[in-house]
């Protein structure tokens, strides 16, 4: 088999595949369940040190600074081309005026209660900033004195490297990105098109039996919107026969309904099962996995909607794909479905067209976040998203939210009662962490074995390379 796996970097000034060799770096060349030991390395033909990977040129990544890397057969007969899709490149330009738009935005808005201290200390960085402008615009009768005039122009050096090396260059992207105000949808719909032509090509290709969107930070909200658009042109379902899988997974999904619970495992493991139920009846669907890494999707009720309330009307009118997706009711087969037919005779179990919102009913999507603490321990960006991504529910007996995503802590690993197991301990701002291999607290004991730290376990995990 043949795969593809794409990577999103996140916000700030990246360089072209920085991020992907990195990546590739943790997931496949030190991994070392890949590759049996006893295989000769292909490059020198003596004992490897790692599993071994090339840089090509592919023109399907429209780029001359970009290569694919592939890499060689690991365990299980599986090559995997590894891609990254770069966009940070779209985002120059940045300026004071399109931050303090979004800035505005968020000090005048009911901030969710997971970053309310962050909204906090946000207000009082602005008071303190606009105090200290209004102090140093005030007539005075007399010069300060010199040590404080000192002060205050250290702190407007302060002042002015924090906004331009922060605000503009790292945060200076997303608030271009989640405001769909004029001077920022040029901007938002190249970036798209980008990705959606990448998948595309990949897809297209025939190439690859499966495709993995791996995305860190905002390049989990460009990846999940790219994913949408790009599976509302690939929705389609060919060959013939039935399609017990996608039948057993819509079920699963109205009994959940009406029990207020849904099984999470049995839930992903039906999702696989419907997922190579259409690609052997030739649906052209490929992408069987989104993994999100310190994504703030998490926040999208503040980011990308207005409230909560429009978040969830966005989601039911599917313009925000949810997982499990939204059921619609059918007339004739007297039962929700998150598929259509025309056929005028039809049953449930027979052949139906997943509609454009449908996304997760054949893609799982994994979320890994570091649970954060005052601000400095872990990562303020990310969060569960299982909750806020998933489908409501409402009828006689029940309401709430089914929750088809996997949200895995990690850096630090939280037990299940939701505190820091006892074998890790917080880290300071995990968010560029999720795929360093040195990074993790997790200890060893009876052993002088290398491990694996958990983050990366999970992350591993997640992709199923040998799968």
């Amino acid at each position: 088999m043949k795969q593809a796996i794409v990577i999103l970097h996140g916000m700030g000034e990246q360089i072209p595949m920085a991020t992907l060799n990195s990546f590739v770096n943790s997931v496949w060349t030190q991994d070392a369940d890949l590759v049996s030991r006893t295989r000769p390395d292909p490059n020198t033909g003596k004992e490897r040190d790692g599993n071994v990977s090339w840089a090509k040129p592919d023109p399907r990544n429209s780029s001359s600074e970009l290569r694919r890397i592939t890499t060689e057969k690991d365990k299980n007969e599986n090559y995997t081309d590894f891609y990254e899709y770069y966009w940070a490149h779209v985002m120059q330009g940045t300026t004071w005026e399109h931050v303090k738009t979004w800035i505005k935005d968020l000090l005048f808005r009911i901030p969710p209660r997971r970053v309310a201290h962050a909204w906090v200390l946000l207000w009082i960085v602005a008071l303190i900033i606009g105090g200290l402008t209004l102090w140093g615009l005030w007539p005075k009768a007399e010069a300060p004195a010199p040590w404080v005039a000192w002060l205050a122009a250290l702190g407007g050096m302060a002042v002015t490297a924090f906004v331009s090396t922060v605000l503009i260059k790292r945060f200076g992207d997303v608030a271009r990105y989640v405001k769909a105000l004029p001077p920022n949808v040029a901007k938002r719909h190249q970036i798209r098109q980008g990705g959606v032509d990448l998948l595309s090509r990949l897809i297209d290709s025939g190439e690859y039996q499966r495709l993995v969107v791996v995305a860190h930070s905002l390049g989990g909200i460009i990846a999940y919107d790219i994913l949408a658009e790009t599976y509302a042109r690939y929705n389609k379902i060919g060959g013939t026969g039935p399609q017990p899988e996608r039948d057993a997974l819509e079920q699963m999904i109205r009994d959940a309904t009406e029990s207020g619970s849904l099984d999470l495992d049995a839930f992903q493991d039906q999702q696989a099962r419907a997922f190579t139920e259409a690609r052997e009846q030739c649906a052209p669907w490929i992408v069987s996995d989104f993994v999100t890494l310190g994504a703030p999707l998490t926040h999208a009720e503040f980011l990308v909607a207005e409230s909560h309330e429009d978040l969830r009307a966005r989601q039911r009118d599917r313009l925000l794909p949810t997982c499990p997706p939204v059921m619609e009711y059918d007339g004739t087969t007297k039962t929700q479905h998150f598929s259509y037919s025309n056929k005028e005779q039809r049953q449930p179990i027979d052949r139906r067209t997943p509609h454009h919102a449908a996304l997760f009913a054949y893609t799982r999507w994994t979320n890994l976040y570091s649970d954060e603490k005052y601000i400095l321990t872990g990562d303020l960006v990310s969060g569960p998203v299982a909750e806020v991504f998933g489908l409501e529910f409402n009828n006689r007996e029940n309401k709430g939210v089914l929750k088809g995503i996997r949200d895995i802590a990690v850096l630090p690993k939280l037990d299940a009662a939701g505190n820091v197991d006892k074998d890790h301990r917080r880290s300071f701002v995990s968010h560029n962490n999720y795929w360093s291999i040195d990074k993790g607290t997790e200890k060893v004991r009876g052993t002088d074995e290398k491990f694996v730290p958990h983050h990366i376990k999970e992350l591993r995990r997640a992709l199923r390379i040998a799968s």
